[in-house]
């Protein structure tokens, strides 16, 4: 394959995942059961009188201030007509109904649009009907269109992100008080160590100073038995009982920004086509078609004008100044349209006018939503990582000393009371030499050392075991979810492998992460089942109750696509991930 047509079908790839992910973020804004709203009303206030507005008929100046007046009239008729269809889709259950109830009032307000423009251009100032319906209806259709999807785009995002941030900041709020747990478990856990590990350095140098009998063996080993018992006991304490100060820190939600400072570059291409789109039908009638075909070029151009102005311009200035630039930029590029149009064609003012609005106004609503995806991508996955790498920190910190304790108490009831044995059978039978009291004192003395982390050549520290990183991922997670798990007994036997275990923990992870996001009863329930012997693998499956948001493309972390044939869908009342493990063959 030659470079070329690598380079060729990778953008053809490219284009068609775009084009895809862009259909995705339109579906599930408009079954999102809040595609209209007070910005909605706004933003086609707005076009409605600038883009959209009812000049057709308008000849002198005298007669704009009549067509503004006509075109709120309408404007607000239809405002009213369509209230009843968002109050429906905000009760509506199914989401395909949602987005037939919402395409059908957008079609139905583009079609009525033009005809309430002329029934009531004739009603109130007797003018006639101008232009080709079917022209004007398609011109209606497709920016409202456009320009609520826009808008019902950045409205879904923002409060999708808002939502998800907010669940975020709580989660990352409760596991602060555990990250204090874990700081006070390890200090805890340290001291009770060095503590024990000191006392029975006491009674050793008290055993070896004088002649020790069989009982004073035994008691020492007693002693050491005792030790060992209390360190695993530690070892197995809850983090619950552990009492770390006061209650979980708030973290601090972010500056609100102005609107101007959310104002991000839009996309030149899209702003010529809405704007072209809009106002050709118009231009049609009004020039020559070799005029118009001449404005359309001249749209394009002023367009990348506009961008590359804007951007140069916007270099290393603060994000609200950023924004100003923008609309400074794209409405002098309405001054610059409004001028030729003037220049080459008088007869159409006032409505030669109208690019000096709706070149800024289509600029900002789309520069708008391109900042509402950006933010629901960026704040949303900033979140997620610190809350995901601060749980790996806490469990981590908690595993490792757990583990500590553990690997002592294993060291004292194994080597240091098995010496214990064997010296207490010597000394039984006849006083022990100095050579064997001293061997005794050094082989207990290096033992301690050795626990205790001060010995001279350290032994590497013990893996942490697969099933203690699967359960103390479960424990730091319950600091922020109510967790119920159930695993079956080949499911347990099939974690025993680390590459296993790791992969699970990794899915359950992801999984009580997205149960955060994506709803606020903050419960989770794992699941790891073992399939069929014909299919070697283990089914994790972490559901909670909630629903998927409309901005799912929006605000699902790369986690899941990372994680490889991992999918989040909406079972019932529950938001379901699930993944399938593949197990070693045998």
């Amino acid at each position: 394959m030659t470079p070329a047509r690598t380079y060729a079908e990778t953008r053809r790839g490219g284009v068609v995942a775009s084009a895809r992910r862009v259909a995705r973020i339109w579906w599930g804004t408009l079954t999102s059961g809040r595609f209209f709203s007070g910005w909605s009303a706004a933003v086609s206030l707005l076009i409605a009188v600038t883009v959209l507005g009812a000049y057709r008929s308008v000849d002198s100046t005298v007669e704009f201030l009549p067509a503004i007046a006509i075109s709120v009239l309408v404007w607000a008729l239809l405002v009213v007509l369509v209230l009843p269809v968002a109050w429906a889709e905000r009760r509506m259950r199914r989401r395909r109904w949602r987005a037939l109830l919402v395409l059908a009032a957008v079609v139905g307000v583009g079609a009525a649009r033009p005809l309430l423009n002329d029934a009531a251009g004739f009603l109130l100032l007797h003018e006639p009907s101008t232009g080709s319906w079917v022209e004007r209806i398609t011109t209606n259709v497709v920016i409202w269109l456009i320009v609520l999807s826009l808008v019902a785009t950045a409205t879904v995002a923002y409060e999708a992100t808002r939502d998800a941030s907010a669940r975020l900041r709580v989660a990352l709020s409760d596991l602060s008080e555990a990250d204090r747990r874990a700081d006070a478990y390890a200090r805890r856990s340290r001291i009770l160590l060095h503590g024990q590990i000191a006392r029975l350095r006491t009674e050793l140098a008290q055993l070896v100073a004088t002649s020790p009998g069989f009982d004073d063996v035994s008691g020492f080993s007693q002693s050491v038995r005792a030790v060992s018992h209390d360190l695993e006991d530690e070892a197995a304490l809850p983090m619950s009982e552990i009492r770390a100060g006061t209650g979980p820190v708030a973290v601090p939600a972010p500056a609100r920004r102005p609107l101007l400072a959310r104002l991000r570059p839009p996309s030149p291409v899209v702003v010529s086509i809405a704007y072209a789109v809009g106002s050709l039908p118009y231009t049609l009638t009004t020039v020559s078609t070799a005029l118009a075909l001449f404005a359309v070029v001249l749209v394009f151009a002023c367009g990348f004008v506009a961008d590359a102005v804007a951007r140069r311009s916007s270099r290393r200035r603060s994000a609200t100044a950023r924004g100003g630039a923008i609309l400074f930029a794209w409405f002098a590029t309405g001054v610059l349209f409004s001028s030729a149009a003037i220049l080459l064609a008088p007869q159409t003012l006032p409505t030669a006018l109208v690019p000096i609005l709706a070149f800024p106004l289509l600029a900002a609503i789309i520069g708008v939503s391109s900042d509402a995806i950006h933010s629901a991508i960026v704040q949303t996955r900033r979140l997620s990582r610190a809350l995901a790498a601060q749980t790996d920190a806490v469990a981590a910190r908690t595993t490792r000393a757990r583990l500590e304790l553990r690997a002592a108490a294993e060291q004292l009831h194994g080597r240091v009371q098995g010496r214990c044995v064997l010296f207490a059978a010597t000394v039984d039978e006849r006083a022990a030499t100095v050579e064997e009291l001293d061997a005794f004192a050094a082989t207990i003395t290096l033992a301690l050392a050795e626990i205790e982390g001060t010995a001279p050549t350290q032994a590497a520290t013990a893996p942490i075991a697969p099933s203690d990183a699967l359960a103390q991922m479960i424990e730091t997670w319950s600091h922020v979810l109510e967790i119920s798990s159930d695993i079956d007994d080949e499911a347990r036997i099939a974690l025993g492998r680390e590459d296993v275990t790791r992969r699970v923990v990794d899915i359950a992870s992801e999984g009580f992460l997205n149960a955060v996001k994506h709803s606020g009863a903050r419960q989770a329930t794992l699941e790891v089942t073992h399939q069929a012997p014909d299919a070697p693998e283990l089914r994790v499956e972490v559901s909670s109750p909630g629903r998927l948001g409309s901005a799912l493309p929006l605000t699902a972390g790369r986690g899941i696509a990372n994680l490889g044939g991992a999918h989040l869908f909406q079972r019932g009342r529950d938001v379901v991930l699930e993944a399938r493990v593949p197990l070693p063959v045998a």
